[in-house]
C-alpha cells in the first residue's frame, strides 16, 4: 500500500539537506530567513533553543564562525559548541550565557511539541514554547539582539506577535519556501531587542 503522507516522503528539500550533510530539511528555512533579513554576522554569539537534530546549529556556526550554545530534551552530539540537555522551562539564563561569556547576538527557537493531531491543543502547547523562547531571549540577548521563533498559527498567535512587537524594534513574519504546504507554522523575526532583562 502506498504512503501518501507528505511528511514521510522524501522531497526536494529533504534530499538537498542530505546531500549537503545536514540532518534535516529545516536548515533551508533558516537559510531563507538569513538571506532575507541577514540575521547572522561573523563573530555573533548564538543560542539555539530546541536545537535537535542540529541543522540550525550547524548553519548558524557556518555563518558566524563561532561556537554556540544549544539546548534540547534530546541529546545532540553534533552541536558546534556547548550542548545542554534539558527542558527550556528548567534551563536558566545563566546556564545559557556561561559558555558564551557574553550576551547573545542571536537567539533561535525552532521549538515545537510532539504533535497529537489535536490542532488546537498542539497550537496552545507550541505557543507556550514560543513564549518561553521569547522570555529567554529577553533574559539572554544583548540590546539590539535578534530573535527567530517558530509559531503555529491560531487564535493565540496574535497575542504572541503583540508581545514580540513590544520587545523588538521591528518584527517580520515569514513562511519559508521549505515549509510544507499544509503546515500551520510560520516564523517571526524580532529585530532590535529593546529592553533586555537583567541589565542595569
Amino acid at each position: 500500500m502506498s504512503n501518501n503522507n507528505e511528511y514521510s516522503r522524501p522531497d526536494h528539500y529533504t534530499k538537498k539537506a542530505k546531500a549537503q550533510g545536514f540532518a534535516a530539511r529545516s536548515v533551508f528555512k533558516l537559510e531563507e530567513i538569513h538571506q532575507r533579513h541577514r540575521i547572522f554576522q561573523r563573530g555573533d554569539a548564538v543560542i539555539d533553543l530546541g536545537c535537535a537534530p542540529g541543522s540550525w546549529s550547524r548553519y548558524a556556526n557556518q555563518r558566524t564562525g563561532e561556537p554556540l550554545v544549544g539546548v534540547d530534551l534530546v541529546e545532540v552530539k553534533s552541536v558546534p559548541g556547548t550542548f545542554l540537555l534539558g527542558s527550556v522551562f528548567d534551563i536558566t539564563p545563566e546556564a545559557l550565557l556561561a559558555p558564551l561569556g557574553r550576551r547573545a547576538d542571536v537567539i533561535l527557537s525552532d521549538m515545537a511539541p510532539l504533535t497529537t493531531g489535536d490542532r488546537f491543543g498542539d497550537h496552545v502547547r507550541q505557543i507556550e514554547l514560543a513564549r518561553r523562547g521569547l522570555q529567554l531571549a529577553r533574559q539572554t540577548g544583548r540590546p539590539g539582539a535578534t530573535f527567530v521563533v517558530k509559531i503555529f498559527d491560531g487564535e493565540d498567535a496574535p497575542a504572541l506577535l503583540a508581545e514580540l512587537r513590544a520587545a523588538f524594534t521591528s518584527v517580520k513574519r515569514l513562511k519559508p519556501d521549505a515549509t510544507r504546504d499544509r503546515s500551520v507554522e510560520f516564523f517571526a523575526i524580532g529585530l532590535g531587542l529593546k529592553n533586555p532583562e537583567g541589565l542595569v
